[in-house]
């Protein structure tokens, strides 16, 4: 899969590509809303039920938030009494470009609260990077005999080829991948190692991920609230329904045996995290999700940068979509309630376009002066299933603060324009689309920047000073 730092068209030819695709596509569509407005009702059926589906299942999941703490997490008999009892684990950091925030990741990986004999951390780095992270990688390594620094000496191809050098090297029972952006917090492996001590059906762990720069820019505010709403409201309900759990990039902690059953991550999707949780379940196995796996990060602080990781996400879920929503579908052996679930997960990523594309076909039929679709009090349904939506991640910041994780101002006040935000990701949405399945453009794994390392490595520095300060307070 090619890596580049950019796509290879102007913004401007890029735009006018994904305009004119979408009209002709759309007006395909809408043409027979003009002799048929039944059909132009039943498009409007179709989109006011993704709406209200999609409502819906944040206002679940910010209400299962709120279900006990010892609900989202293993039990105090998974925590054996001596070191030597626990596996041991090895942690491959992946790196491209990325010697702003690599030092930080390390010195994450340095305060991790774990038997020091039964952790190693493998640096690996594409050689082809030019901003001396292969410097930093090699430093550390020399300095400190748990990291290791692995050399990838091929053209860079995205996360999963990285990751795959960096399981092809990893000794313990255990795996974790942390992404060079992202920063676990110290008692995050031993709480994600807890989980395989008490489920041998677990065989992956997925933490959540907190942005630390919401101040940033409006991009990285609404990036960081989307960030929050998904991995402590939906994939957290995921988790009690016993339903469809996945684990997306950024941080995930995995049994050795998953690879020696299923094989390596995938290299020829975007989306190798969504497509080996795929595996997993297909398996029979579990991917357990625990909000109390915390690793900050930094999201994307401009459009372009957001666009690029939105799109590559989204496009790469459409990928997995079309390789497992028909086994899933037909796959018994699965409980009904994963199997269900998994099904809406894939129909909704493949269906979602197609509509927000039909859409004109609605507007054709609201010029006669008829109802939008077939959903008795249509309107009513809408405002209401808009404010559930609205309310959830004022739930989940509500529940963060419970949890001792207050949010700040800037993210409560940006609630408010989610819609605006969620319209801007219907055009990636619709973007990736065309570039799937319509235009047929070859996978590129573009990465994207991660501004303001010195504001993370400062609030770094303030979670460590915090943590030494309550450690303090616990001997006195």
């Amino acid at each position: 899969m090619e890596v580049s730092d950019s796509e290879t068209e102007t913004v401007g030819r890029r735009a006018a590509t994904y305009a004119a695709s979408a009209t002709l596509i759309s007006g395909a569509l809408a043409a027979p809303a003009v002799v048929a407005p039944a059909y132009s009702r039943a498009v409007g059926t179709l989109l006011v039920v993704l709406a209200v589906g999609v409502a819906l299942r944040a206002a679940v999941g910010t209400a299962l938030a709120f279900r006990p703490a010892d609900a989202l997490g293993p039990t105090e008999e998974t925590d054996p009494s001596s070191p030597d009892e626990w596996p041991t684990v090895s942690v491959v950091v992946t790196a491209y470009d990325e010697a702003d925030t690599l030092s930080a990741t390390v010195e994450a990986c340095r305060r991790l609260d774990y038997p020091a004999d039964r952790l190693d951390v493998l640096l690996c780095y594409e050689r082809a990077s030019t901003d001396g992270t292969a410097r930093i990688a090699e430093r550390v390594a020399a300095d400190n005999s748990r990291f290791r620094a692995i050399e990838r000496d091929a053209p860079p191809g995205g996360k999963a080829p990285a990751a795959n050098v960096g399981l092809r090297h990893a000794t313990g029972d255990v795996i974790a991948f942390v992404d060079a952006g992202q920063r676990p917090e110290s008692g995050a492996l031993r709480r994600a190692v807890a989980w395989f001590r008490g489920d041998d059906d677990a065989w992956c762990v997925k933490g959540r991920c907190w942005g630390t720069n919401a101040g940033d820019s409006p991009v990285a505010r609404h990036a960081a609230v989307e960030r929050h709403l998904a991995e402590r409201g939906e994939f957290v309900a995921r988790e009690l329904a016993d339903g469809f759990t996945l684990f997306t990039g950024g941080l995930a902690f995995f049994r050795r045996e998953a690879f020696a059953a299923l094989g390596a991550f995938d290299e020829t999707v975007l989306l190798e995290d969504v497509e080996f949780a795929s595996r997993i379940h297909a398996r029979g196995k579990r991917v357990r999700v625990d909000p109390g796996v915390v690793s900050a990060e930094t999201n994307p602080a401009t459009v372009g940068s957001w666009w690029s990781r939105r799109k590559r996400w989204a496009r790469g879920g459409m990928q997995v979509a079309r390789r497992y929503l028909g086994s899933f579908a037909r796959n018994a052996d699965l409980p009904a309630r994963l199997r269900a679930d998994a099904v809406a997960t894939f129909g909704g990523l493949l269906a979602l376009p197609v509509a927000l594309l039909a859409l004109p076909a609605v507007l054709v039929g609201l010029a006669d002066g008829g109802p939008a679709s077939y959903v008795p009090a249509e309107r009513a349904v809408l405002l209401a299933a808009g404010a559930a939506a609205l309310l959830s991640p004022v739930g989940v910041f509500v529940r963060d603060a419970l949890d001792g994780r207050p949010h700040s101002f800037g993210e409560y006040a940006a609630v408010p324009t989610l819609p605006v935000y969620f319209a801007v990701e219907a055009a990636v949405v619709v973007a990736a689309f065309l570039d799937e399945f319509v235009l047929r453009r070859p996978s590129v794994y573009v990465p994207s920047d991660r501004p303001g390392a010195e504001t993370d490595q400062h609030a770094e520095a303030n979670q460590s000073s915090a943590e030494a300060d309550r450690s303090a307070e616990g001997d006195d």
